[in-house]
């Protein structure tokens, strides 16, 4: 499932039958011969694909928000291990239409015996699941931090960020006060690592109220509601559509011109120009900037240092509600943790 983007191409208009921008890239004295220019026929970047495997990856990276209104407290640590199932649409779209973005734009089986992988992930994961560690610190005045270090299953991706948030009740514990939930706000922002392709860092900015219910003096019951705004952004490398196709070895690479800094090369087509026809099939794709409404709504037991939990968050809208280039279906992220809070 590591991102593959450099499939996301769009094959040139008036192709010779049988061929691709791949196959030119690979054999343009062919084309040549054929009194055809293989320049004519560069590979194009497919944004649409891009976007909306970004906006789906980074719904699952999202600040997770996974935590009561009250803080832990200026004396106060949890330490726990946080697991998140997110929906993705390996299949299908919104409107029943073919997604096939994930199965182009993910890593799919290797071969056992030559070491090769499909150029086509014929079973892409339909939830992506991600692991990690999450520290919190409680600090005066109702302020909290939060750190969190984690790995996407499956993949070579890293995921760390950081949270701040505010309790703004905290302290009232007893009369009137103390009668109302607890409300904070907060943002955090989580990006990855693990990939040349691209960059992608989501930010979340969440209300959140919750309300401590105890039991039998020794444990507490924590539901939480909650809303959160997702910010996606997400950057495009230079990706190069013909990764079998070395154009640098192609060309025999003899450096730039002295005049037009253009490069020069020791391998010529059947017309006498430079082999530079695959330098033209690289690209970046357009950058992604989206917006997500979330819904949260959580569990949290502790009892003495145990502390457990569980949540969801899940779009509010449709994503191409508020972004009218995505396509997908409404996603959902289902958390669950366990560790210590004293």
């Amino acid at each position: 499932m590591d991102p593959t983007p450099e499939r996301f191409v769009i094959q040139p208009p008036n192709l010779p039958p049988g061929q691709t921008c791949q196959s030119i890239a690979a054999d343009p004295g062919a084309l040549v011969s054929a009194g055809l220019r293989p320049q004519d026929f560069p590979c194009r970047p497919d944004n649409a694909s891009f976007r909306n495997m970004v906006s789906e990856l980074g719904f699952a990276i999202a600040p997770s928000a996974f935590y009561p209104a009250r803080t832990t407290g200026v004396g106060g640590f949890t330490v726990s291990l946080e697991a998140s199932y997110t929906r993705i649409s390996p299949d299908r779209t919104a409107d029943g239409g073919s997604a096939p973005y994930w199965r182009l734009g993910s890593r799919g089986s290797q071969d056992p015996n030559t070491k090769q992988f499909s150029i086509v992930n014929n079973a892409p994961d339909s939830v992506l699941q991600i692991y990690a560690v999450k520290a919190r610190k409680g600090l005066p005045y109702g302020f909290e931090l939060a750190g969190s270090m984690g790995y996407i299953s499956n993949t070579t991706l890293w995921v760390g960020g950081g949270d701040i948030r505010w309790s703004l009740m905290e302290g009232f514990r007893t009369g009137a006060l103390g009668l109302l939930p607890d409300v904070s706000v907060g943002g955090g922002v989580r990006t990855i690592t693990g990939t040349s392709k691209f960059y992608l860092t989501t930010a979340g900015i969440d209300v959140k109220m919750s309300k401590a219910i105890t039991l039998a003096d020794s444990a507490q019951l924590i539901p939480t509601i909650g809303y959160q705004r997702v910010i996606i952004f997400g950057d495009s490398n230079v990706v190069d559509a013909t990764p079998n196709v070395d154009a640098l070895q192609q060309c025999g690479y003899d450096g730039p011109d002295p005049s037009t800094g253009a490069p020069t090369c020791r391998n010529k087509l059947p017309n006498g120009q430079d082999n530079t026809v695959d330098f033209a099939n690289t690209f970046t794709f357009q950058r992604v900037r989206v917006h997500r409404h979330r819904g949260i709504l959580g569990l949290n037991y502790k009892y003495e240092l145990i502390w457990l939990g569980s949540q969801i968050a899940f779009d509010i809208t449709a994503p191409r509600d508020e972004n009218a280039f995505l396509v997908g279906s409404r996603q959902w992220t289902l958390s669950f943790e366990g560790g210590v809070s004293f």
